[in-house]
């Protein structure tokens, strides 16, 4: 099989990525002891364009293993799709994944390298998955077979993260247009997207249709690029898992559902969830990858289900799903006074992929992830927020300012015994906030920590006494969707009273 598209177009490198992934704030603060992928072998396959030898490593070399130089100093490259030359593609892409002083895991040393045709068709044959090198994997090329083969290689591709423990990434188009076959159809990796949102949209064509493509975006020139910024931080949150000495952190569901519980929408104040029936915003996934979010929720550690005892705001937990109505429970508090200014949950779990190579067939439980007031371990009964998709493997949360309170996360199922990873993150802060300045007779209120999908209302008083009078309702998102809000008036002739009211979820 042969039918792979290399990406083309030159690197466009975007100087404050880091930043925006939280990679700098992440280092200033743990200093030497950020994670780095050290001691994680990795993955990197490449569209190349069939000549001989064949140009798909970063650095020439090979058959077999051979050393890094340069940028690639203290690594081993393993040339697995036998002697080859340089692709500049793989250089940009290493630049990004783990080449020594910009890749996310540059402390990874141990680099297995192969063709994008040499890798699906070994995926494709192979009954054996956990044989295969590179625990985590970037693949940032497209492609197609044919649409009885297509299938089978992505249950390949799944099978093979599911049964090998591996993290991977692959990258969708640089259009808008339909999303390829191979591989961003798949069920168990990671798909990147850009920030821009110039990328394959409309969701999944291939192995099950309407699943919400990507998962998470970063601020890349191409998607081939933002591919190995999420591989590169599954690599590190991979290392640091192993740190922990929990076998449970090193799991694909569980490292994936830290980074979209993590995802920020700093960036995307027009990220939107559309319906309870979806995961995800259409354009932007679970939003833009951040590598400081997604550790503290490791760091955080794992918090079994319970029905009587508390788990922190943030963690994790690797668990197994029951058929009862009750389903698995997770209580956590915000204290009074305090919001989460954000809170954030992702629900992850796997197929069943059975049969012989070329032959698979798979099934997918159908679990669902919502959010509840609670008062002493009783939720109320209605759900504040529900992600109840029946076509996705996936399912998240997202919402602004939670008030004080006990909430209750619950996964529902009707299906026993299935494993599955969970994350949640409730940042804690004041909520939001108004303040005033005057300047040349001119009263100006500024809001803050707004929720952009959100109504609100400026209202007035002259004595605190009187009804309050409505000055402006607005909802940023019917605007330009924004975090902030101002509203300007003439300074009044004597002393004014205003505030900000809005309708709680609780």
């Amino acid at each position: 099989m042969t039918a792979v598209l290399l990406f083309t177009g030159r690197e466009e490198l975007h100087a404050d990525w880091r930043d925006d992934i939280g990679y700098t704030q992440l280092a200033a603060e743990l200093g030497a002891a950020v994670p780095t992928g050290a001691g994680i072998e990795l993955l990197q396959s490449e569209a190349n364009d069939q000549t001989s030898p064949p140009n798909y490593l970063p650095q020439a070399g090979g058959p077999g293993s051979f050393a890094g130089t340069g940028t690639y100093s203290g690594k081993t490259f393993h040339a697995e799709s036998g002697a080859g030359v340089v692709l500049g593609h793989a250089q940009s892409v290493a630049s990004y994944f783990y080449a020594n002083g910009t890749g996310i895991a540059q402390g990874a040393t141990e680099i297995h390298n192969y063709t994008a045709t040499d890798f699906i068709n070994l995926i494709y044959a192979s009954s054996t998955p956990t044989n295969f090198p590179g625990r985590v994997q970037n693949h940032s090329w497209k492609g197609t077979v044919n649409s009885t083969i297509d299938p089978q290689i992505l249950r390949s591709l799944d099978r093979l993260i599911d049964l090998g423990g591996r993290v991977v990434s692959v990258a969708l188009d640089n259009n808008t247009g339909a999303i390829p076959p191979l591989l961003g159809n798949n069920y168990h990796a990671l798909t990147a997207g850009v920030r821009t949102g110039l990328h394959s949209l409309g969701g999944t064509n291939t192995d099950g249709s309407g699943r919400m493509k990507p998962d998470l975006v970063v601020n890349a020139g191409e998607t081939s690029y933002a591919s190995p910024v999420i591989a590169g931080t599954g690599a590190a949150l991979l290392q640091s898992a192993v740190a922990l000495g929990n076998a449970n952190s090193e799991t694909p569901q569980v490292i994936k559902a830290q980074m979209l519980a993590g995802a920020s929408k700093q960036n995307l104040p027009q990220w939107v969830r559309l319906s309870d029936a979806v995961p995800y915003d259409s354009v932007f996934g679970a939003g833009e990858l951040n590598i400081r979010n997604a550790y503290y929720i490791q760091q955080a550690g794992q918090h079994a289900s319970s029905t009587s005892v508390e788990s922190p705001s943030r963690g994790w937990d690797y668990g197994t799903t029951t058929s009862s109505a009750s389903g698995k429970r997770y209580f956590f508090s915000i204290l009074a006074g305090r919001y989460a200014t954000t809170f954030s949950a992702a629900l992850t779990w796997h197929r069943t992929i059975l049969g012989i190579p070329g032959s698979y067939s798979s099934t997918l439980p159908d679990l669902n992830l919502r959010l509840y007031a609670a008062t002493g371990f009783t939720p109320g009964a209605s759900a504040l927020y529900s992600s109840a998709s029946t076509v996705d493997n996936v399912e998240h949360l997202f919402c602004y300012n939670l008030p004080p309170g006990q909430y209750m996360l619950v996964v529902t199922t009707s299906t026993n015994g299935r494993n599955y990873g969970l994350a949640w993150d409730a940042q804690i802060g004041n909520g939001p906030a108004l303040s005033a300045k005057i300047t040349a007779g001119q009263l100006q209120l500024d809001a803050s920590g707004l929720d952009p999908q959100l109504s609100y209302i400026i209202e007035s008083s002259p004595d605190l006494l009187s009804p309050w009078t409505t000055e402006q309702t607005f909802r940023t998102a019917d605007i330009t969707p924004a975090f902030t809000h101002n509203w300007q008036t003439s300074q009044p002739a004597s002393r004014y009273f205003y505030r900000l009211r809005w309708t709680p979820v609780r």
